[in-house]
């Protein structure tokens, strides 16, 4: 892979997710592309993005993450997902 690993965050508490985007925003070789608090916005986020990891929380308001996760592997299979609870 060349270039930062791109990240996008969906995080329904915005201090959490806030932080997240902080730290990571701290390694050279990471880039948080887009930050998202609720699971109806990620697969919208995520194409429009084009991340390489989906760091998505399970309960969000208005989607699960774990539904969004199933959309992003079909509309954007490059984009690998992990789930934080």
């Amino acid at each position: 892979m060349t270039g930062p690993i791109r990240v996008l965050l969906a995080e329904d508490q915005g201090m959490m997710r806030g932080a997240l985007a902080l730290l990571l925003d701290l390694e050279d070789d990471i880039e948080v592309v887009a930050q998202v608090a609720a699971g109806d916005r990620i697969v919208e986020a995520a194409l429009a993005a084009r991340p390489d990891i989906a760091l998505l929380d399970i309960e969000l308001p208005g989607r699960s993450g774990l539904d969004a996760a199933a959309d992003l592997r079909r509309q954007l299979p490059s984009c690998q997902v992990l789930i934080l609870t």
